[in-house]
């Protein structure tokens, strides 16, 4: 494994803000590349969608849940799934599914019990595959009629997903796992004790077992964030983390090629870009950089630092999708 540092000053970018979303929490997006469009989640039920291009709003959805308080009305995360023309965005413990071209509800259903939250969501490119993750890991089939064909053994309050097109996919646990103990045997609070531990490590899994194929362990802190690649034939893929590291894993091998240190922040958000041949990275001090794979190759010739990008407002980088062409979208925190 080899760590590289780079000592780079920001460049200003061409920035286009097409819309400013005024909550305390974070919001989901995502890319609807085909439509070149943007659809962004908040924490009032509203799936917004923007042309990028234009830079104007398309339409938006109101997710209907039973639910009264505002807290469980939020939509934690929002996909596309541009080849059926759905919106699949999440409320707590329930999935909903829309279809954009109808601006049309299809379906919803709960993923299992009211303390089942969801996290994320990943759609596979080819197969009617949607995972979800929160506290477990579940695989969906939309040609079932969404039925639940996998449910795999992963207990994590906070879990990222993210698929590789050769199935399998990739999680990373985003909270501390809380461990109780007492030494009274009537179970007495005033005897009770609590240690946080953390789970730094990347899980690899496949579609028929339940269990994970394989286990990446090297940073030291929270992964974020992840994303496959695929470099010269050669598959990767990136973690960044709290550590203030981005690693890339060479699979084949099950190994981490390379830490990239350049970060003063940890790291939010990762996204290859195989157009430009880059990796994008967000980190939590609102900076992107760009790491170019031009002359990557396997343990002599990391990903260059070719840019630094500060967007001019206070928060972390937490989404990272591509538009078209040369054009990225981001989501950051304000804080």
């Amino acid at each position: 494994m080899h760590a590289w540092s780079y000592i780079l000053q920001p460049m200003s970018p061409t920035i286009k803000i097409i819309c400013k979303v005024e909550f305390f929490h974070m919001y989901s997006l995502d890319v609807n590349q085909a439509k070149q469009w943007i659809i962004v989640g908040d924490e009032n039920g509203n799936a917004s969608i923007w042309d990028y291009q234009r830079q104007r709003k398309v339409d938006s959805i109101k997710v209907k849940t039973s639910y009264a308080r505002s807290r469980l009305t939020a939509i934690s995360c929002v996909k596309f799934i541009s080849r059926k023309q759905w919106i699949v965005a999440v409320t707590k413990s329930c999935i909903h599914v829309y279809n954009y071209e109808k601006m049309k509800k299809i379906t919803s259903f709960r993923i299992g019990s009211d303390h089942e939250e969801l996290v994320s969501l990943a759609v596979h490119p080819t197969r009617p595959y949607l995972l979800s993750a929160g506290r477990y890991i579940k695989l969906w089939d939309w040609d079932k009629g969404w039925e639940c064909i996998q449910t795999y053994e992963c207990e994590d309050f906070g879990t990222i997903v993210t698929f590789n097109p050769n199935d399998i996919f990739a999680s990373a646990s985003t909270s501390l796992q809380i461990d109780y103990y007492t030494d009274n045997k009537y179970g007495g609070m005033d005897d009770v004790s609590m240690s946080l531990k953390g789970d730094y490590t990347v899980k690899v899994w496949g579609f028929d077992s339940p269990k994970s194929i394989y286990t990446l362990s090297g940073h030291s802190k929270q992964v974020n964030c992840l994303d496959f690649f695929i470099c010269h034939d050669h598959e990767f893929l990136a973690t960044g983390s709290d550590d203030k590291t981005t690693k890339i894993w060479y699979l084949q091998d099950k190994i981490c090629a390379y830490t990239l240190e350049a970060y003063v922040s940890p790291v939010t958000s990762v996204l290859y870009q195989p157009n430009l041949q880059t990796l994008i990275t967000g980190s939590e001090d609102g900076a992107i950089y760009l790491w170019s794979t031009t002359e990557f190759s396997m343990y002599s010739c990391p990903p260059t630092l070719k840019g630094i990008m500060k967007i001019g407002c206070v928060g972390a980088v937490y989404h990272l999708a591509c538009a078209m062409g040369r054009g990225l979208s981001l989501g950051k925190k304000i804080q």
